[in-house]
């Protein structure tokens, strides 16, 4: 899985970087075959945002936004959206895939 980390007008240290980073190789776990991530750090004066976009074959891309005063908690929130998206849409697969085997018997 490729990773693009983006910098709009602020500095990426490597902290949060490596966080970043952590987080979305578990997001991508829990969904199969994710292609890459991109994740930009926006800073607009006082607020800070965040947003994460997975690409995934047969998916449509999930997008997280969040924003705070500081990065660390806007990551913390993206991260958090990100994986209640992957939840819902793992429990559709599921619920799809149990209710085509029941209508084909």
């Amino acid at each position: 899985m490729e990773i693009v980390i983006h910098g709009h007008q602020t500095d990426v240290t490597d902290a949060l970087r490596i966080r970043a980073e952590e987080g979305a190789r578990k997001l991508a776990a829990h969904l199969k075959r994710v292609v890459d991530a991109d994740i930009r750090f926006e800073e607009d004066g006082v607020f800070k945002t965040v947003e994460i976009v997975l690409h995934a074959p047969n998916h449509t891309n999930l997008v997280a936004k969040a924003a705070a005063k500081h990065h660390g908690p806007a990551l913390t929130d993206a991260i958090a959206k990100l994986d209640a998206q992957i939840r819902k849409v793992k429990s559709a697969d599921k619920k799809q895939r149990v209710n085509g085997a029941s209508t084909r018997a």
